[in-house]
């Protein structure tokens, strides 16, 4: 079994209908990312682990969040072919 998460847009899609469902202004995405960041907060709080676990738990979570804040916001650079391929359409007859 693999350990990496599956995120996708259609997963983020489900999560933030529910939470609109509960709230209509969590349409707007800063209240909608409050709810996301309540709910993790509520978890690890309500969990039945050690006070300094939970600690360092949230840490490595905003830490975690940060990490994909970045990986999704910097612009997706277009593929770039390897060195020495070829790109383009061949149509018969041509040379």
């Amino acid at each position: 079994m693999s350990d990496e998460l599956k995120l996708s847009k259609e997963l983020v899609d489900n999560v933030m209908n529910v939470v609109m469902a509960v709230d209509g202004r969590a349409k707007d995405p800063f209240v909608g990312s409050q709810y996301l960041a309540a709910i993790v907060g509520y978890i690890v709080g309500t969990s039945s682990i050690p006070s300094q676990e939970k600690k360092e738990i949230m840490d490595e979570l905003s830490s975690f969040m940060h990490h994909v804040y970045q990986d999704v916001s910097q612009p997706q650079s277009a593929p770039v072919a390897p060195p020495g391929s070829a790109f383009g359409i061949w149509k018969p007859g041509d040379s």
